[in-house]
């Protein structure tokens, strides 16, 4: 009996995060090459809608082309078992909006990254719908999510 009861115990973390597991990053791999496109996209999987804000002046180079790629995610890399956020925002001139995805859509956010290791993509939104949100300010009830870790060779 005693075993049973810390089995459910050591299981009810996993279950609480699946079951409150709402918003999801989902990359359809997780291995890319410099300068390949990766499809990531953010899935609702609730029942209520969420907010989160995108760089609409990011862009990656293509071919020696500028491809506009605009996006919700900060990029981190692992160095040393440690996590660093990568500086490949946008320069002077772009815009910060805010964008509603209600429950059950998904949206992809197609990006590149021109230099190797192991990556992972972090979010930042909020649980319901705030289409009038100001991307520049601290709002209360801010969410992190994390995507899995992918490398890029």
């Amino acid at each position: 009996m005693k075993r049973l009861v810390l089995s459910f115990l050591w299981l009810c973390p996993i279950l609480i995060t699946t079951a409150t597991a709402q918003v999801k990053i989902t990359l359809p791999t997780q291995q890319y090459k410099v300068g390949e496109e990766i499809p990531a996209k953010v899935e609702n999987r609730g029942k209520y809608a969420v907010t989160f804000c995108v760089e609409f002046g990011q862009w990656s180079m293509k071919e020696g082309e500028v491809e506009s790629t605009p996006s919700p995610f900060w990029v981190q890399r692992e160095d040393n078992e440690k996590w660093g956020t990568l500086i490949i925002g946008p320069d002077v001139g772009s815009f910060r909006g805010p964008v509603v995805l209600q429950a059950g859509e998904s949206m992809g956010f197609p990006f590149r990254l021109n230099g190797p290791g192991r990556m992972r993509l972090r979010l930042n939104y909020w649980r319901g719908s705030f289409p009038d949100l100001d991307c520049h300010a601290k709002r209360k009830g801010i969410k992190l999510l994390t995507s899995t870790a992918f490398r890029i060779e």
